[in-house]
């Protein structure tokens, strides 16, 4: 039972799963720099999509999606780190640029292993943050309406 709190488990998981999809993906025609960029151009806009959803969708649509995401988050937490950005770095290592990468340039951070996992933590702790205020938000103002 405890190894499955074992960091090094953990990431032998997430290591597992990124090459089962990496293996999927080589069997395609579609050549590994171009899956690493559709990968990465879906990873990116994600939560920026995601936040449409939660501004303009029927509430329980975004009910349903802040569920996923905070399955995403929870596998975060638990795979040690995003097994999509391994992925993507499997698919292209000669090009590889972390999703992070630009709000760490920003925010004047060195760009490493540790920085990226807390910069990720503590932006996605922003992201949840401003959708359960959107979600909180949103339904005052229909309980507003209503009355």
């Amino acid at each position: 039972m405890y190894k499955y709190f074992d960091e090094s488990y953990r990431k032998d998981c997430r290591k597992q799963l990124v090459n089962y999809i990496y293996n999927k993906l080589k069997k395609t025609k579609c050549p590994t720099k171009i899956w690493a960029f559709i990968i990465k151009a879906c990873h990116f806009t994600f939560p920026y999509l995601t936040l449409i959803v939660f501004l303009s969708t029927p509430i329980w649509i975004g009910i349903i999606t802040l569920f996923m995401v905070l399955f995403f988050l929870l596998m975060y937490i638990y795979l040690k780190g995003c097994f999509v950005s391994h992925l993507e770095y499997k698919l292209n290592k000669k090009n590889f640029i972390n999703i992070v990468d630009p709000y760490l340039i920003l925010m004047d951070y060195p760009i490493n292993n540790e920085s990226r996992y807390l910069g990720t933590f503590i932006i996605g702790l922003f992201y949840f943050s401003l959708i359960i205020l959107i979600l909180y938000i949103r339904l005052k103002w229909i309980n507003f309406i209503k009355n």
